[in-house]
């Protein structure tokens, strides 16, 4: 089992931050770093349900990988949804963005409605359909 201390977090966000220009929502980029961490065997569950940053609007579905060793979360696409929201000059600091501890971020709640390990979300993804994924990269 992993050991999830700040060191190998802080290396694991530097190599996930790489995909966040990658040209997908929140359900395409939990497939591409759901890939990515299917391969260097870090176990994790994709989720499905619905963001909201409080007092300002909600998504619904929205897509999300949690990392059940750590109590971390993965969202690389809930501030792309905010800032069409009201206030998006407070997105930066209110929304939680990489991997984070949801506990620390008390603007937001995430609501799991669904909840799948890796194969049952179609992961690993094909190399062709990655490249397809993460071709501006």
């Amino acid at each position: 089992m992993l050991v999830m201390n700040n060191d190998f977090i802080d290396q694991l966000r530097e190599e996930l931050d790489i995909w966040d220009n990658s040209p997908t929502e929140c359900d395409g980029h939990s497939k591409v770093l759901s890939t990515i961490l299917f391969n260097k065997g870090i176990e994790h569950i994709i989720c499905c349900g619905s963001f909201q940053w409080i007092g300002h609007g909600q998504v619904s579905p929205h897509y999300w990988i949690e990392l059940p060793s750590g109590n971390l979360t993965i969202d690389y696409r809930a501030r792309m949804w905010c800032r069409v929201m009201e206030n998006p000059q407070l997105v930066d600091v209110e929304v939680p963005h990489s991997i984070f501890n949801p506990a620390y971020w008390n603007q937001v709640q995430y609501t799991k409605m669904q909840q799948q390990i890796p194969e049952e979300f179609g992961v690993p993804l094909e190399d062709w359909l990655f490249k397809i994924l993460t071709v501006s990269i």
